[in-house]
């Protein structure tokens, strides 16, 4: 089946005790169950209350959804064709079932389409926990999930987390980084995108047609795909569950990365007259670390330890990623930003600063995204918020307070400096978590086009989404430190002989946890006693050098010089190019060592499928440090090769890439073998379509069915077998893998989709290579067999031998000594034979 990966929602945590999903951070240690959490913050509902999201009546009817569980929603995933061949069936087999069931004299509510998404290849369901788990439809409909899931051509994700990408509208051949990439539901979605139908071009391609007719993405290399897709995240552990899930996507133009986002390096290519040349992405995603208080439906630390200081404090990380990918992008390119929160502080904060830190919008802008997913309700971006915060004197409660300006926070710490000189507010409070100044028309940065999405509009989690195209070279800067106390001290001693003008509302004594006896809507509101005065402009960005100019190829040129940032800090350069480590590959848990072209071994091996002179020689990868074929043999896109190759040493964090396209087989026959090697169903789909050989056409169900629930059917010398046409194919060919074609074809017993499986002709059996798991599901899938019990001849014929032997075991152990002797003496009798020891006396 497709490339689509494995399916996953999003983390619950990201980066340092904080998460997309994260909620305030750390380790979900609740023991109580997720229907006994009360679903009440104060602090969390006063912010969306009164911060001026949402009017009154809409604010109830958010939070009442808020509050309620998610619906549970999946994805069909791969090749299109696949997809929606899967999702027919689905459709057929279980919508009508769980149609036809009444619970508690209701109709039960079966899956139904997400009608933001086209093609229904979305799908969401809010049936009970109690109605599933008692009616047996649901449960049959559970098992093929599962088995799809696990198959990679269904993704299990949450609604809003499959926007992004849709927003970001990538064709194939363009070259995309996932900045934070983990766990990879959208980094399939992006692979997807990428690949596009790219199968039914190579097909076109090795029948010589020319596989760019429509011009719709670039396929030049014979009908493959040239884009690429590098999918990066900071956390190892995170990475290598990325890299687990990506290895479903059967995707040779993808590199996993485990790089820092907000510092990722550079990437290296060949240079060109004597310059050296960096790539520059046409589209990259940049879905960041978040407080996610969108994922209070799912998540329940939101609502046990969500406080302001959750989305202050990833502020500035927020506008260092964002700022670092805007560094990245071609002229031209776009970068979508988006986090599962709410906050503004997380998401036209960040925004507005990484413009402004750029140069403007003449550098970079925001993108009207009304046009992608046109049935997705949203509301536009704010241009208009608060920024919220709680202070406290030690040993004391803590008080809430919504700050207007940056002015207005000033003003206010220089009013506690005096009162309270022991009272803390956060130290990550910075100019750029506040709306921009107002400016002229011209210069004015349209936050509206950005995208809201929340629970209430279609039943989901809440969700943020920015489209910006980077206009021309931006500015040469870093956003600074986070703390904000330098930027602090100066800025009150600026405004020591001003009279102050802004304000801030107080929410007096509120605490961090929800206190059921107040409610929100009711407190007090105070204004904080200050003095007017003119409020203080956000510093822009000083002028600089452009960032170092790179054309189409990518060549660099100009020197890097210090800038200031959007908080007037000034700041070191970006280094663009990192230092050399000494020694090889040192950073890498893996390595990475291209095959020559020439290699004797893969000739043999492409020789004896009889692949096309067409298909390339020189992809082939292999993961040890001699470059050795010794057990698997890897298949990549030619940019993936370039990169790793010119990267490698460059201290690179590469930890997957590649796809399994040969694996050594080693049994003790070997030299019947013309080439010891099996064909993957990994890489398969990529190989078939140039080979002439080794061919073996499927044509009847039945004959699928006995392959699938039988592992090493026999077949004799005599030539006597039970796998029908596939048998009869068989017969004359010598031992070793081989393709079985398995066309598409129409009626009940049709195949709904085309398949390329690879099987192994043994000297007196045939067997096809899919592991157990894919197994069941395509026997679930095209059989709707239920519990398959699948039966393997070499694995009982093993288990029935030990069995023999274990027992042979035992009865030596308790047999009697004199017993044991008799019966010897009587075995040498029975021979014929007599002891010599039973008639003569030795001396």
């Amino acid at each position: 089946m497709g490339r689509g990966g494995r399916g996953g929602g999003r983390g619950r945590f990201r980066g340092k005790n904080k998460g997309r999903g994260g909620g305030g951070g750390g380790r979900d240690t609740r023991t109580e169950s997720w229907n006994d959490i009360q679903r009440k913050n104060e602090l969390f509902e006063s912010y969306y209350r009164m911060g001026g999201f949402l009017e009154e009546a809409e604010f109830e009817e958010m939070w009442k959804y808020l509050a309620t569980d998610l619906p549970n929603s999946f994805r069909f995933t791969g090749t299109k064709s696949d997809a929606l061949a899967v999702r027919e069936i689905f459709k057929k087999r279980y919508i009508p079932a769980i149609q036809s069931m009444d619970f508690e004299g209701e109709p039960v509510e079966p899956p139904r389409p997400v009608a933001a998404f086209p093609d229904e290849l979305v799908w969401d369901m809010k049936t009970h926990k109690k109605v599933i788990r008692r009616y047996a439809p649901f449960a049959e409909f559970q098992k093929f999930l599962v088995a799809e899931t696990t198959s990679g051509n269904i993704s299990r994700q949450e609604v809003v987390s499959m926007i992004p990408p849709h927003f970001l509208d990538v064709k194939p051949g363009m070259v995309v980084l996932d900045m934070c990439a983990a766990p990879g539901s959208k980094t399939a979605q992006l692979a997807e995108m990428i690949h596009g139908d790219e199968e039914e071009r190579v097909a076109r391609a090795a029948r010589n047609e020319n596989p760019n007719v429509d011009g719709e993405g670039d396929y030049s290399d014979d009908g493959r795909s040239t884009g690429l897709l590098i999918a990066n995240d900071t956390d190892y552990k995170r990475a290598g569950m990325l890299t687990h899930q990506v290895k479903r996507l059967n995707f040779p133009n993808l590199i996993v990365t485990n790089h820092d986002a907000s510092i990722f390096p550079s990437v290296e290519l060949p240079s060109q007259g004597g310059k050296k040349q960096y790539l520059k992405y046409d589209r990259i995603l940049a879905d960041v670390p978040c407080s996610g208080d969108g994922t209070a439906r799912k998540n329940p630390n939101v609502w046990s330890k969500w406080t302001p200081k959750d989305g202050l404090g990833l502020h500035n990380l927020q506008l260092r990623i964002l700022f670092r990918g805007l560094q990245m992008l071609k002229k031209g390119g776009r970068l979508v930003y988006s986090t599962c929160s709410m906050n503004p502080v997380e998401n036209e904060a960040v925004v507005a600063a990484a413009i402004e830190a750029c140069g403007g919008i003449s550098k970079v802008q925001l993108v009207d995204g009304s046009g992608h997913l046109p049935n997705l309700k949203r509301k536009p971006g704010l241009n208009k918020w608060k920024v919220y915060d709680t202070s406290a004197v030690p040993g004391g409660e803590k008080t809430a307070h919504l700050f207007n300006s940056w002015d207005a926070f000033v003003k206010a710490k220089q009013k506690y400096d005096k009162e309270e000189p022991d009272r803390q507010f956060s130290s990550k409070i910075s100019p750029g978590c506040f709306p921009p100044i107002e400016t002229t028309e011209e210069e004015r940065i349209p936050l509206e086009r950005c995208v809201r999405v929340y629970p209430h509009l279609q039943d989901t989690g809440g969700f943020f989404i920015a489209i910006l195209e980077k206009i021309d070279d931006i500015k040469i800067a870093q956003i600074s430190a986070s703390d904000n106390t330098e930027l602090l001290r100066k800025a009150m001693q600026e405004s020591e002989a001003t009279t102050p003008a802004a304000t801030t509302v107080e929410l007096s004594n509120a605490t961090e946890q929800p206190n059921e006896s107040t409610s929100p809507s009711k407190r007090k509101l105070d204004d904080v006693d200050v003095q007017k005065t003119e409020v203080v402009k956000k510093v822009k960005t000083e002028e600089a050098p452009l960032e170092q100019p790179v054309d189409d190829s990518g060549t660099k040129s100009k020197a890097e010089t210090p800038a200031k940032a959007p908080n007037g800090a000034v700041t070191k350069p970006s280094v663009d190019e990192p230092s050399k480590p000494k020694g090889g590959q040192q950073s890498n848990k893996e390595y990475f060592e291209y095959v020559p072209a020439d290699d004797p071994s893969i000739a043999q091996i492409l020789d004896f499928f009889g692949i096309s002179s067409r298909f390339p020689r020189d992809r082939f990868m292999v993961k040890n440090k001699e470059g050795l074929l010794l057990n698997k043999v890897y298949y990549t896109s030619a940019l993936a090769k370039t990169i790793i190759n010119q990267n490698k040493y460059r201290g690179m964090k590469f930890i997957h890439c590649g796809v399994v396209m040969f694996v050594s087989h080693k049994i003790k026959d070997a030299e019947l073998m013309k080439a010891p090697w099996r064909l993957q169903n990994e890489g398969i789909r990529i190989l078939e379509p140039w080979a002439e050989q080794r061919i073996v056409k499927l044509t009847n169900k039945n004959t699928l069915y006995k392959l699938l629930i039988e592992m090493f059917p026999k077949m004799p010398k005599d030539g006597s077998h039970e796998i029908g046409e596939v048998g009869d194919q068989l017969k004359d060919m010598d031992i070793g893998c081989c393709f079985v074609r398995v066309e598409q074809s129409e009626g009940e017993d049709g195949f709904p989709f085309r398949m390329v499986l690879p099987l192994w002709r043994h000297p007196g059996s045939a067997n096809l290579m899919v592991d157990k798991d894919d197994r069941k599901a395509m026997l679930l899938r095209l059989f709707n067999e239920k519990d398959p019990q699948i039966k393997n001849h070499v694995a009982e014929k093993a288990a029935a031998a030990a069995a023999l032997e274990a027992k042979q075991a035992e009865e030596e152990e308790s047999k009697d000594p004199a017993e044991a002797e008799a019966k010897e003496t009587m075995e040498v009798e029975e021979e014929g034979g007599v002891s010599l020891d039973d008639v003569m006396e030795v001396s």
